[in-house]
């Protein structure tokens, strides 16, 4: 597939690609709030967040993975993901986790830049 660069604003230049893995919060605010006048970059910018929010797995020695996202207790904000056995027993402590079968690069939420970079270096 050929990406459409963006001819406006502070990722200009850019494919939805390239931005959603330096700024995925951007590219999920801008979908929500249709700031994509163009036909062509609407359906980009839905096909990218349908992608970046159901990332397959690698399930290698055909045990099943899944992705575990813990919350930080005290702020409640996304701390970190780790890719886990799902035979292994859910984390127990002060941070709340969370699981799903594929990686979602929508976890942290919006207005969560630190939790963005956590999440794309996880």
């Amino acid at each position: 597939m050929s990406w459409t660069p963006m001819p406006f604003g502070k990722h200009k230049g850019k494919t939805l690609p390239q931005i959603i893995f330096t700024d995925p919060s951007w590219v999920f605010w801008a979908y929500e709030k249709n700031i994509f006048k163009s036909r062509v970059l609407s359906r980009e910018a839905e096909d990218i967040c349908m992608k970046a929010t159901s990332i397959k797995i690698p399930n290698q020695k055909r045990e099943r993975k899944v992705a575990e996202y813990f919350i930080h207790a005290p702020t409640g904000k996304f701390a970190h993901m780790c890719i886990v056995p799902e035979s292994q027993p859910q984390h127990v402590g002060s941070s709340r986790t969370a699981r799903k079968d594929v990686i979602d690069l929508s976890f942290p939420g919006y207005y969560d830049k630190l939790g963005y970079k956590t999440m794309i270096s996880d």
